[in-house]
């Protein structure tokens, strides 16, 4: 008798009692039955615990994991080594998913026998229920990408970077684990994983609700070690263009220029010294690339403007600008 694959779900929980309810209802209700569901408690403080554990005395597919604080990759790398499961995917706590999500991506490894990864839509919400942005559109489509074609999306941010709306087969996972004490670390292993991924299978339909808290890492204020991060991944994404995909350097730079102006858009205008050596190496960075900026096909108008501001104009003029463009 045919044996259907099982799937590991990871769930990083910490102080998530406000909306894991909801999350893992969703999850419990899949028409795809065959789940192990690895709820990772990340030394929460508040019922989280307790919720899962009244879930996991209703299902016996829950297994739960207690661990002291460690952050999101922490949790997702004790998840990795207790799943036994054919596939994995990741859920956020405070998200929810579309009930026929994993069987839709499950059916999209069918439908592509090279697929490392397969892929659902997603849409965002804020804490009302609000739409912010719908999911896409094409949902009677699908569409294979291989690992330097998914890389060239990451390039031009119309690649998907959250796992959370991925299934891996799990044994292409073997190798991989996510990087701890740092933020940003979906991208920076996907870029990773880019390199060894055969093909990645894009199933457009409905799947994925990400919830924007007011206090996310890219909504709140503004955290000088998130900008790092991301500075960082914008200038791996240079070299790693200069050693593998040389033709995608006209990409890497837009890449690099789009990141800079958000970090330049965010950082307070106070912090744009001399002092600052983050601020000062994009300032750098963003002069020397600033004869590509008015040919960038990829750029919008108003990102030509902001860039081509930052990357002229003197720095005293820019920190009077900055409040003005910034909300532009």
């Amino acid at each position: 008798m045919y044996e259907e694959p099982l799937i590991s779900i990871i769930i990083p929980v910490y102080n998530a009692a406000k909306y894991l309810e909801r999350s893992l209802d969703s999850v419990s209700l899949q028409t795809y039955r065959n789940l192990e569901i690895i709820a990772v408690d990340d030394g929460s403080k508040d019922e989280s615990l307790n919720i899962l554990e009244t879930y996991a005395a209703q299902d016996p597919r829950y297994r739960i994991i207690r661990k002291e604080n460690g952050g999101s990759s922490s949790a997702r790398n004790a998840g990795l080594k207790a799943a036994t499961g054919d596939y994995v995917g990741f859920m956020d706590a405070d998200d929810y998913i579309e009930s026929d999500m994993y069987e839709n991506l499950l059916e999209a490894f069918e439908e592509d026998a090279d697929a490392d990864v397969t892929q659902i839509l997603s849409c965002e919400e804020d804490e009302e229920g609000r739409i912010i942005k719908a999911f896409g559109e094409g949902f009677d489509t699908s569409e294979g990408f291989s690992g330097k074609e998914f890389f060239r999306t990451l390039l031009l941010h119309t690649g998907d970077s959250s796992f959370c709306t991925k299934l891996f087969r799990r044994d292409f996972f073997k190798g991989f684990s996510f990087s701890e004490g740092r933020l940003n670390e979906d991208f920076e292993l996907l870029v990773k994983m880019s390199e060894k991924m055969r093909s990645l299978h894009v199933c457009r339909k409905p799947g994925y609700h990400i919830i924007l808290r007011v206090q996310s890492n890219t909504r709140g204020d503004y955290k000088h070690s998130f900008y790092e991060n991301v500075m960082e991944n914008a200038d791996r994404m240079l070299s790693l263009t200069d050693d593998k995909y040389p033709d995608l350097k006209k990409e890497a730079v837009h890449f690099y220029l789009m990141q800079a102006m958000w970090f330049l858009l965010h950082i307070p205008a106070d912090e744009m010294n001399r002092d600052n050596e983050l601020y000062v190496r994009v300032m750098k960075k963003v002069k020397q690339f600033r004869g590509t900026i008015s040919k960038d096909p990829y750029l919008q108008q108003k990102h030509r403007r902001n860039l081509l501001i930052l990357a002229y104009l003197p720095a005293k003029t820019i920190k009077k600008l900055h409040g003005v463009f910034r909300n532009r």
